[in-house]
């Protein structure tokens, strides 16, 4: 492991800054710069063979972009190994920051989408590609392509990128920050885990980076609703599921708003809306009520009953279907057959995922690059950096009991006092992954973590909102976990003011 302050000190800088050109003979160790050119200002094209926006991805917009110095590099920290790498840095106004990217799902393609939203504000940003090009077939046979996927591509990343920084400006950057939610939420937390002086804060929602598991939780929901043709749900069903869990719970907070405000806490059996005459929209069969049992109870071991992954909570119901359709979501499918299973040719339908020894196959020690769980974040902490966690409680793509694990574990290892000093989680009712739902589920930690950092202003006071149509609703206090929104009692439900964060 090469620390990223021992890299500058080996890349040979100029003394004052550097010319975008001259940055192709920028020396770092085991990196190649591969290309070093201005970009005018809105004039970025994605390149030759980039690949489209993931699915339901919003088209990435380049024409506001100002314009930058665009280095390419190519990492190789291994015989094996060949990371992507993209610097951008402003020609001018730059914020004297660096925020570093990651990857959606199971990465290998390098997020320009990403890297042009990062670039706002006047920070010079990077990305990398996980150490792969499409596709995770890799993991066939090249187990140091694990490690950079799930280990070693942002630390390259940020190496490269502070190097690059620091002969572009003649200075380095004063301070780095990750922003990621979702898949590239592996590599924010492996950042602050493993290589604690790679950056000063980390912003983390929609926690996937117990992928050894959670993908065990992706099978799981759709093989208790494709069991037989009997068991699964049609999505016509999820608003009477959906709103039979919210009269259930939805007033024990004492508002009556659409959210559960403590999914935890609500006792709901899918049975009270069994049909008791003919099938309908508006009921669940026998074999569908077993079917969404099966999902609020989540992956458990049936050999010792223990809990895989967590389950997915009342009030999630209408984000079922991308996981219950009509073949499992594909970052499932590709793991087990390439990770675990090493067969191209597994079938879902013929040999179904085993919850026992199939567990223990996918924990093996070659895949365990591809976790980011480790609670020990101490190094991170004694140095000033902060965490900022946040997870929705009707996330179906990420069941959110998850970032709960993780944070409890992190209080247990560190002490309580100690992780109050660096680490706060958020878990928003009603809010789906890393955003939408029926919940407050705008809000920007961003900004406070920077304030945290930089000003040593511990977060207080937030305030999220739900937008609908373009104007804001409702707001609520965003409170920190284990706290959540209580009402005062009188005023208006829809204000933040009249709600306070306390214990359930």
């Amino acid at each position: 492991m090469i620390n990223a302050r021992i890299v500058l000190a080996l890349v040979q800088l100029p003394l004052a800054a550097a010319t975008c050109e001259s940055l192709s003979s920028l020396a770092i160790p085991h990196t190649t710069i591969t290309l070093a050119q201005p970009v005018a200002a809105g004039e970025f094209t994605l390149p030759a063979g980039a690949p489209p926006p993931f699915p339901g991805a919003t088209a990435p917009n380049f024409k506001d972009l100002p314009a930058f110095c665009r280095v390419s590099a190519t990492s190789t920290p291994t015989s094996d190994s060949e990371i992507k790498i993209e610097v951008w840095m402003p020609v001018s106004g730059w914020n004297g920051k660096l925020r570093g990217t990651g990857n959606g799902g199971l990465g290998g393609n390098l997020s320009f989408g990403g890297l042009a939203t990062a670039m706002h504000g006047g920070f010079a940003v990077a990305g990398e590609n996980t150490g792969h090009e499409n596709g995770s077939s890799y993991a066939l046979s090249h187990p140091e392509k694990i490690v950079d996927f799930g280990d070693r591509a942002a630390h390259e990343m940020t190496v490269t990128a502070k190097a690059a920084i620091a002969a572009f400006y003649g200075s380095a950057p004063k301070f780095s920050y990750m922003n990621e939610c979702g898949g590239g939420s592996i590599a924010a937390l492996k950042e602050a885990q493993k290589y604690p002086e790679d950056y000063d804060g980390v912003v983390v929602g929609g926690f996937a980076a117990h992928l050894t598991h959670h993908t065990f939780a992706q099978m799981w929901i759709w093989q208790a609703t494709h069991k037989d043709p009997a068991s699964f749900i049609p999505p016509a069903k999820f608003p009477a599921i959906h709103e039979a869990a919210l009269a259930a719970c939805d007033a024990k907070d004492g508002v009556k708003d659409g959210v559960i405000e403590n999914p935890t806490a609500c006792k709901f059996d899918p049975a009270v809306i069994e049909c008791k005459n003919a099938d309908s929209n508006a009921c669940l069969t026998a074999p569908q009520v077993e079917a969404a049992r099966k999902l609020y109870a989540g992956p458990r071991n049936p050999r010792t009953g223990e809990q895989i992954y967590s389950p997915l909570y009342p009030g999630s119901e209408l984000g079922w279907g991308q996981l219950t359709g009509d073949a499992p979501i594909f970052i499932a499918t590709d793991f087990f057959k390439y990770f675990v299973f090493k067969d191209p040719a597994w079938d879902y339908k013929t040999r179904p995922v085993n919850f026992d020894s199939d567990v223990a196959l996918a924990d093996k020690p070659a895949n365990q690059p591809v976790n980011a769980i480790d609670p020990d974040i101490g190094k991170f902490a004694a140095r000033g950096g902060k965490m900022m966690l946040s997870g929705g409680w009707n996330d179906t793509g990420v069941p959110p009991l998850e970032v709960v694990h993780y944070y409890d574990n992190v209080v247990k290892t560190m002490g309580a006092k100690s992780a109050l000093s660096a680490v706060r989680l958020y878990m928003v009712p009603g809010m789906g992954h890393c955003g939408g739902g029926e919940g407050t589920d705008h809000f920007d930690l961003f900004p406070v973590l920077e304030t945290w950092v930089e000003q040593k202003q511990p977060p207080s006071g937030l305030v999220a909102s739900r937008i609908e149509n373009g104007k804001e609703v409702r707001t609520r206090p965003l409170c920190a976990y284990p706290e959540i929104a209580s009402y005062k009692g009188s005023g208006s439900t829809d204000d933040a003011a009249n709600f306070t964060c306390k214990r359930p």
